[in-house]
């Protein structure tokens, strides 16, 4: 049994065992080549091993994780993620003339917290996958410490999410209190027999611990700051497998504990989404920077995703509206990373320096066609677009609720959803304005960038225009 504990937790391993190497590496000698191939063949071997065992039977490692396909798959997703951060990082790096050992480390510590996550079904582990990945972010937010901007952005996002994880804290202790237990399913049994008094709030401090992480409107004014001042690459980790890693674990525990059987819960989850839709989405609307408008956009996408935990809180267990969450959560990654790619290569490009601003994107089809190309595909995406991936995870939600009759939470996202529209083809516009074209020169590593750029458009068109493998993919996990 222990030897099938540690292949089922074989894609966790192999990333820690990356983390130690290139530590190892960069005290013996630092080489950025050498991190950059050891960060990379360590995240490929994590993904190899999480296709090696899958599909499986669940396999209970310990009382804290168990690995599932449903862990599997977010496995893949969020090493998929990181190896995006890594190739699109060491472009921008270069332009930027900064060093690189340390965030490919920082980033292999962040992704082994997401995975753990992915795994945890305990508050245990939820916490400390929570830690490793929040530890991480912290420093990478802050890379390179030369500049002010992104410390003060991280500055920002370490002393409110601690404030956020102590809240997190205080709710998993009232929780325990109640209940005595602390796995996942265990507490989901003894809620039924507990003072809804403590229940209740412990959940609600959870969420409004949780609803910070996640952005959720009103815990969200952090977002745009964070979002502008963190380096484009770091932005874009952040917004994908952070956020994912964390909406996993929460959709587990939803689900184990059968929390959709708190009307109360239920109701408040329905307000916070709605006021996220729109919120987001009109604030977005006066955003002249790119990241700021981004950040804004996924405060819009969290509200959408929290449309399918209302639909279990109304209809009880229903398989759509956790498949319209997993698939949500793979198209707004698969969008949230060629946006947050493109513009970072466009900024390598461009040499050192933001250029965040939306004229600074004028004439980018005429200047780096794959570049523009990525950033309308994926602007598109996140509108929902038909024929991108974006199009379906908003078709899933939409038929979610519509099963659960949620006419008010679906009005929101229509009209969020049409506002979106707006200042996306805004910025698709700026990209098609005819400029004089400047020559650029050319950067090391710049391959692998289209490499990664093709991967991503095939992505985005194929769970957009051929989407049955992935929905049986899911429905099985499920």
């Amino acid at each position: 049994m222990d030897t099938l504990i540690l292949q089922s937790l074989s894609p966790a391993i192999a990333i820690a065992l990356g983390v130690i190497f290139v530590m190892t590496q960069t005290a013996i000698r630092r080489h950025a080549d050498a991190a950059l191939t050891i960060s990379l063949l360590s995240l490929l071997v994590a993904l190899w091993a999480a296709f090696a065992t899958w599909p499986a039977n669940p396999v209970q490692a310990t009382p804290l994780l168990v690995v599932d396909d449903y862990a599997r798959l977010f496995t893949v997703v969020l090493t998929l993620a990181a190896i995006v951060t890594v190739v699109v990082s060491r472009v921008w790096m270069i332009s930027e003339g900064v060093e690189q050992h340390e965030f490919f480390m920082l980033v292999l510590i962040a992704t082994f917290g997401a995975v753990v996550l992915a795994h945890a079904q305990h508050f245990a582990a939820f916490l400390l996958g929570l830690e490793i990945m929040g530890v991480a972010v912290y420093a990478l937010i802050a890379y390179p410490d030369r500049a002010w901007l992104p410390i003060e952005a991280g500055l920002k996002y370490l002393v409110l999410s601690s404030a956020s994880t102590a809240i997190l804290l205080f709710g998993f202790a009232l929780l325990y209190a109640a209940t005595g237990a602390l796995g996942f399913s265990e507490l989901g049994a003894a809620l039924q027999q507990t003072s809804p008094l403590l229940v209740g709030t412990g959940t609600l401090m959870i969420f409004v611990g949780l609803g910070f992480k996640l952005s959720l409107v009103p815990f969200h004014m952090w977002t745009p700051d964070v979002y502008e001042g963190s380096p484009t690459p770091v932005t874009g980790f952040l917004a994908t497998v952070s956020k994912v890693a964390i909406f996993v674990a929460l959709l587990r525990w939803y689900h184990s504990a059968q929390l959709w059987q708190q009307a109360t819960l239920t109701e408040a989850l329905s307000w916070l989404a709605i006021a996220s839709m729109l919120v987001g989405n009109f604030l977005a609307l006066k955003q002249d920077n790119l990241k700021r408008l981004l950040g804004y956009s996924s405060i819009a996408h969290m509200g959408y995703l929290l449309i399918a935990l209302v639909v279990l809180g109304t209809l009880g267990k229903t398989a759509l509206a956790m498949e319209a969450s997993v698939w949500y959560l793979i198209a707004y990654t698969a969008s949230t990373l060629a946006a947050f790619s493109a513009l970072s290569a466009w900024q390598s490009r461009q040499g050192p320096g933001e250029n965040c601003q939306r004229e600074d994107l004028n004439g980018m089809f005429w200047r780096e066609p794959l570049i523009a190309l990525v950033m309308t595909v994926s602007l598109l995406s996140l509108a929902g677009v038909p024929l991108t991936a974006g199009f379906i995870g908003k078709f899933y939600v939409v038929a979610s609720g519509v099963e659960a009759a949620l006419w008010v939470p679906l009005a929101a996202l229509v009209l969020g959803s049409a506002v979106s529209i707006f200042y996306y083809l805004r910025v698709i516009y700026a990209l098609s304005i005819s400029t004089e074209a400047t020559p650029v020169a050319a950067i090391k590593g710049q391959w692998l960038v289209q490499c990664v750029f093709m991967g991503l458009l095939l992505a985005v068109f194929a769970l957009g225009i051929y989407p049955e493998p992935l929905i049986e993919l899911v429905s099985g996990v499920l």
